[in-house]
């Protein structure tokens, strides 16, 4: 596979009951609420401080915030799950709010946020030049003293990857990844089957993977000043043997609501 940015469709990708058929049991295994507990230490979120939340899914993060007073914006590009969160927003009367947009040319005038989240492998599914208008567009939203919680595999971690990974499912349902680092693109290069009631599916799709001092330069690039980088949602630092590297960036300047 030509290991640029693939043309594939996010829907076909992540549909939203096969997905979360296949990832229940990772999902149950994380820990949503000291996640959220991290992010807005990190962040320093003020009391009520408005957050987006970029590639929010199905909103787990999203209506974790919401449910602690911070007013949420939601985007992703996958209708199913948005409509999962609006969904779980509504039955608890949360503030949040889910939008369907592309990254890319999402922005918000004026600045409208006290915080942004990008987490576990939203970033990263397009070209370097779209990744950098990205962080462009997220510094736009930001309020001055405002800060980006950005959450990505650790490319060290990820070159030593086995090339086949298998995930069980209920009913004897199987999702198997093939994947390959492209050394050349920097883009770990996934083929991934999925073998439910006995239908079987394909697609294949590439994300790229960062180094820590590559996303550094693009951040600073983008005007952020990068504060603090982790190795988990532990607090632990930078490891080339832990899977995420957590990035805080802030958009420099005294906060001002």
């Amino acid at each position: 596979m030509d290991p640029s940015p693939a043309a594939f469709h996010f829907e076909d990708l992540f549909d939203p009951a096969e997905y979360l058929h296949f990832l229940a049991e990772t999902l149950r295994a994380e820990d949503t609420e000291a996640q959220v507990d991290f992010a807005a230490r990190a962040l320093a979120l003020p009391p009520g401080g408005a957050v987006v939340d970029l590639g929010c899914g199905h909103g787990r993060h999203a209506l974790a915030l919401a449910r602690r007073g911070h007013p949420v914006v939601g985007v992703d590009l996958v209708e199913g799950f948005l409509a999962m969160a609006r969904e779980g927003a509504a039955r608890e009367s949360l503030v949040a709010e889910f939008v369907r947009a592309d990254l890319r040319s999402f922005t918000v005038a004026p600045p409208a946020f006290d915080g942004a989240v990008c987490l576990f492998d939203a970033f990263g599914w397009f070209g370097d030049d779209d990744q950098e208008r990205i962080l462009r567009n997220v510094f736009g939203m930001l309020r001055p003293g405002a800060a980006l919680l950005l959450d990505l595999r650790t490319r060290e971690f990820v070159t030593r990857l086995a090339p086949v990974s298998v995930t069980d499912a209920p009913g004897g349902d199987v999702m198997i990844d093939r994947h390959r680092f492209d050394l050349e693109s920097g883009r770990l290069v996934d083929t991934r089957t999925t073998i439910r009631d006995g239908q079987t599916r394909t697609v294949t799709f590439s994300v790229r993977i960062y180094a820590y001092t590559e996303i550094r330069a693009m951040l600073r690039a983008a005007g952020f000043e990068v504060e603090r980088v982790y190795g988990g949602y532990d607090g632990a630092a930078l490891s080339a043997m832990r899977p995420r590297t957590l990035v805080i960036a802030r958009r420099p300047g005294a906060t001002a609501r």
